[in-house]
């Protein structure tokens, strides 16, 4: 099944600072009235008719996913069920969780923030393993496991915020910074990590576990693409779209490709 995100229809909405390394916002903090006050001016963010789809390839040798060492070894829950890593998902020469958007920054305007994403801790694992949000948009992490875990979350090498979430105990509701690949990881189960991508705006998609992937509601326009996978970084191409069109577009991995900065050394070690 194709997995995709739909543009939400756009009134005005609360501003979001620019995040910069010097001025990061605590994750959850509410914007200044100053803030505020400028978002009731901003214009809504367009939206189109053209469609953007296609597909992610892997045409490499796919690296073997087994069972994390620390896993099959835990002297808890997480032994029950013995799951592969999920790092790397092809199948039939397409490659899954793979985020696909148009770059940041391409857009004017404000759009309409849509109601909170959620990072699952399920089997011991996070899920989804990657998603996009929209900048704002609040993202609300709970514990499905009967198990201790902890949320530590980072933005490069920096923490966003490191909350424990025992069995049994309320979701976390959280704000992301404005913009950047935010990593999830657990330090009590290191093997278990998520990546939340947030963007300032609503056009991108995650590739399914057949490569496909679908953005709707795109302006007309000349646009940067980007493709990132967790383990295997960052793809770019140029795309022109025009009003009303479906472009067919396509994305290629090989397995060569060196891990991106916000993900280093993943496998390494890990079974």
């Amino acid at each position: 099944m194709t997995s995709h995100r739909t543009a939400w229809i756009v009134p005005p909405v609360v501003a979001l600072l620019a995040f910069t390394a010097g001025c990061q916002k605590e994750a959850g903090s509410s914007p200044s009235p100053a803030a505020s006050a400028a978002a009731s001016a901003a214009p809504a963010g367009k939206l189109g008719r053209a469609t953007l789809r296609g597909e992610v390839r892997f045409t490499g040798q796919p690296p073997e996913m087994k069972v994390p060492a620390k896993r099959a070894q835990a002297t808890d829950v997480c032994k029950d069920k013995q799951l592969a890593s999920d790092a790397v998902i092809v199948q039939g020469g397409k490659l899954k969780d793979v985020l696909v958007r148009i770059a940041p920054k391409s857009f004017d305007g404000r759009y309409e923030v849509p109601p909170a994403a959620t990072v699952d801790q399920l089997d011991c694992m996070y899920v989804p393993r990657i998603q996009g949000v929209l900048s704002g948009q609040e993202v609300v992490v709970k514990n499905s496991d009967r198990t201790l875990h902890n949320v530590h979350t980072y933005l490069g090498a920096e923490t966003v915020f490191n909350e424990a979430t025992a069995m049994g105990s309320p979701p976390i509701a959280k704000r992301l910074p404005p913009s950047g690949i935010v990593r999830f990881g657990c330090d009590i189960h290191p093997w278990m990590r998520s990546f939340v991508v947030v963007t300032d705006h609503p056009f991108f998609a995650v590739s399914g576990a057949d490569g496909a992937f679908r953005i709707d509601r795109v302006p007309a326009g000349k646009y940067r693409l980007e493709a990132f996978h967790a383990r295997y970084g960052l793809k770019t191409q140029e795309v022109t779209v025009t009003d009303g069109q479906t472009l067919e577009v396509a994305f290629s991995f090989d397995g060569t490709e060196p891990e991106p900065p916000e993900n280093q050394g993943e496998l390494q070690g890990l079974w």
